[in-house]
């Protein structure tokens, strides 16, 4: 974390994060729908996350704090994925979304208070679950599962390159970091664009009733 690089580019990773989940809100509106509400969610836990190690780079916010209260963005972000990635691949009524919209939430707060060392390890094995539950799934909604599957590989480049014991691939692992993000706020802006339609199916059908 004494890289004035690496720094810097957690701190274009925060700026960008926070623009786009502000653009989210503007173009889709309250998180009134749960398919909505999961993806303000995931967004809201990647920019916790990176503004988060951003302040931790320029030390205001203490390195061991930070390790603790980081389980809440990453365990709450990354069962969303899993759950929006089980979403597709199954079919849920309203009342089902909105109940299993609110997991993620309490699984955080309970990561937090027993298991929040093992955050990292936890929001990798949500993330695998959700691309395996994609790739042995029949052909539907192919445009989110490619969005989901390149995040991933993405998201294991980073991975392996960060557990290399050389400063410069944690530099490149960085970089494919900036590309797992930008795929993540592409899947969730198509879970926008999804409860979107689905407000105005709703919509069409209380007119005609």
């Amino acid at each position: 974390m004494n890289s004035s690089f690496l720094t810097g580019l957690h701190i274009g990773l925060s700026l960008f994060a926070c623009l786009l989940f502000i653009k989210m809100i503007i173009q889709f509106g309250l998180p009134n729908h749960p398919g909505r509400f999961i993806s303000y969610l995931v967004c809201l836990s990647v920019c916790t996350y990176f503004v988060g190690r951003t302040l931790t780079d320029l030390n205001f916010y203490s390195p061991l704090a930070w390790i603790k209260w980081r389980s809440f963005p990453l365990i709450a972000g990354s069962l969303c994925l899993l759950l929006q990635s089980i979403m597709l691949i199954g079919s849920f009524s309203l009342i089902q979304q909105k109940i299993v919209s609110r997991i993620p939430l309490m699984a955080s707060i309970i990561g937090f208070a027993f298991f929040s060392e093992f955050a990292d390890a936890l929001a990798t094995l949500f993330i695998m679950t959700g691309g395996i539950f994609l790739i042995v799934s029949v052909k539907k909604a192919r445009h989110q599962k490619r969005l989901y599957l390149k995040m991933m590989l993405m998201f294991l480049i980073y991975l392996g390159l960060s557990w290399l014991p050389f400063f410069g691939t944690r530099i490149v692992g960085e970089i494919f970091l900036c590309f797992t993000v930008f795929y993540i706020f592409l899947f969730e802006h198509s879970f926008g664009i999804a409860a979107l339609i689905d407000d105005l199916k709703h919509n069409l059908e209380g007119d005609i009733g």
